[in-house]
């Protein structure tokens, strides 16, 4: 893999591991170098989901700024900054870490509610595959920059999670 590759990289807070995504963020990275970022999330009282993992998200989740007001909205949006950076990098990769079920998932429902014709990430790329891929533990607790706090906002995640891929990609290109 060549390490300028860009990658659209994000993560999704959702109510539960199967619930529905209420927060998404992420952005476009090369090499793990910011190249553009966005924040998108509504309400988590809109999102499906169970009582006890709501509970464990009003716990365990930052505060993070509500931009839209439905989870339609939410996956609308991401949607569009997906669709924008396959204009402005041809041949963009997305990637996510650990992105079954929660990532996944979400963009199933993106798939879903925008109908069969959307041009879905393919093939849809798992850092910690590619971590596993280089000799690194993808279970393993990664200490953390500090743009990449706090844990459990999607924005530090995903940044986090690029940076991750980007040290992968470079042992594995040794």
């Amino acid at each position: 893999m060549k390490t300028n590759q860009p990658f659209f990289v994000f993560d999704v807070e959702s109510v539960g591991l199967h619930g529905e995504g209420f927060a998404v963020a992420g952005g476009i990275y090369i090499n793990g170098a910011v190249q553009s970022e966005f924040c998108i999330s509504c309400p988590m009282e809109e999102a499906e989901g169970t009582n006890e993992d709501r509970k464990w998200c009003k716990n365990n989740i930052p505060l993070i700024e509500i931009t839209h007001r439905t989870t339609d909205g939410v996956r609308d949006a991401f949607w569009k900054e997906w669709e924008s950076a396959k204009k402005r990098y041809p041949g963009i990769l997305m990637a996510g870490e650990c992105i079954w079920p929660v990532e996944a998932g979400f963009v199933a429902r993106c798939a879903y509610q925008l109908g069969t014709e959307i041009e879905g990430p393919y093939p849809f790329h798992d850092v910690s595959s590619i971590m596993l891929a280089a000799g690194m533990d993808p279970m393993a607790t990664y200490n953390r920059t500090p743009s990449e706090e706090p844990k459990h906002h999607p924005l530090a995640d995903a940044r986090q999670s690029a940076r991750l891929l980007s040290d992968a990609i470079k042992i594995l290109n040794k």
